[in-house]
């Protein structure tokens, strides 16, 4: 069972316990002013702001870990990583042959490239956000180097296909309770998709 349960009940309660405290203080401001025509008393102040600091807080703290909490995928006690590893491809063009087209974007202020590629004889897309091609003599690029890549695996696919593969590795969030009071829990954290070509000009432009 994923521990998401708790993430959901500890989020219903933190709303009715916000609601309480809002309802809690109006009722007794009302009673004070009923009772001693007196707006201001305080211990009472002291307890409201006791009760709106810890709902505040229980609410803040299930936001950060819902929305703004980062992943960290090279945590292998928060994630789970599998890589899956398929040949290209070839397609042409006016008889130019290749195994990744890419098209760029031509608005916004940091244009994104996507990555068109076949493999299995499906047809996939992916873009420079969360993918990359590598051309060169390293496997793994610069803008890849940083995720938890299986180095061997993918040494035996190039070897393999001849420098021609699509590795896709999904990141999930392992189901703990932490992970499970940001309703996390067994969740996809991160996709990206390194594409393995031969040369540079196996990747068509356009």
């Amino acid at each position: 069972m994923s521990w998401n349960w708790l993430g959901w009940i500890s989020w219903i309660c933190s709303i009715l316990f916000f609601c309480y405290v809002i309802h809690y203080i109006r009722v007794h401001q009302l009673m004070l002013i009923a009772k001693t025509k007196k707006v201001v008393e305080t211990s009472l102040m002291i307890r409201y702001i006791i009760l709106l600091i810890v709902s505040l807080c229980w609410l803040g703290g299930m936001l950060y870990l819902t929305f703004f909490r980062p992943v960290d995928i090279n945590n292998h006690q928060e994630t789970r990583t599998s890589i899956t590893c398929k040949p290209l491809q070839m397609g042409n063009k006016s008889d130019d042959f290749y195994y990744v087209l890419a098209t760029r974007s031509k608005s916004g202020k940091h244009p994104i490239v996507s990555y068109t590629y076949w493999t299995g004889n499906d047809k996939y897309t992916t873009n420079s956000r969360f993918g990359s091609v590598s051309d060169g003599s390293r496997i793994i690029n610069l803008s890849a180097s940083a995720l938890p890549w299986d180095k061997k695996q993918l040494e035996k696919e190039d070897a393999k296909t001849g420098h021609a593969f699509a590795a896709v590795m999904d990141v999930k969030y392992k189901n703990t309770v932490v992970n499970g009071l940001g309703l996390k829990a067994n969740r996809n954290a991160a996709t990206y998709t390194l594409l393995r070509v031969p040369s540079p000009e196996m990747v068509s432009e356009r």
